[in-house]
């Protein structure tokens, strides 16, 4: 089985919310949601003004998962966290127990929402929106369990990180972290 991931470069990221467009177009995200949050983090100490993405971190182990009494929450094909929307009755539990902030409540669906990484492009051989437009080449989109996919390589030679791991939901979402410090 492939284990699909994300790799956001920091450094590379401009904030130009690009991803956050796409992403919303991709899926008829209604109005006033965004799956996709980009952050900014400003380090005075350096002068650097960094931005990354704050999403759904399509965990091993999803603390989501875990409290939805609908059991609306699942895996997909590729490892991602996917919500059955038929299932999903709004209860917001998922929002709750996520410590990445990553779901959304849709008030006119009824429902909690959230990024699937474009699953529906991945079934065409196609990757998430987020990662086609980005004009930085700051993302990086692959089979994290495939050595020879960039991503795997990526993540095996160069410093990366990911956010809460002491959480133990261990997220595929990795980070290469900006100069001098890493990613918050």
């Amino acid at each position: 089985m492939s284990r699909y991931g994300i790799i956001v470069n920091v450094d590379r990221c401009a904030g130009c919310f690009a991803c956050a467009v796409a992403c919303k177009e991709e899926n008829q995200v209604a109005p006033g949601i965004f799956w996709e949050k980009i952050k900014r983090d400003e380090n005075v100490r350096d002068n650097v003004i960094n931005w990354f993405r704050m999403s759904c971190m399509h965990c091993d182990d999803p603390a989501c998962m875990k409290v939805c009494p609908m059991k609306a929450i699942h895996k997909g094909p590729h490892d991602e966290v996917l919500v059955d929307q038929q299932k999903c009755i709004g209860c917001k539990m998922c929002m709750a127990a996520c410590p990445y902030g990553a779901r959304s409540y849709n008030p006119e669906a009824k429902v909690v929402e959230k990024c699937t990484l474009c699953h529906h492009l991945q079934e065409v051989g196609d990757q998430p929106a987020c990662v086609k437009v980005c004009c930085a080449k700051a993302r990086f989109f692959g089979d994290i369990d495939d050595p020879e996919s960039e991503v795997s390589r990526l993540i095996n030679t160069t410093h990366t990180e990911r956010l809460f791991t002491e959480l133990g939901t261990d997220p595929q979402i990795y980070y290469i972290p900006e100069m001098g410090g890493g990613a918050r």
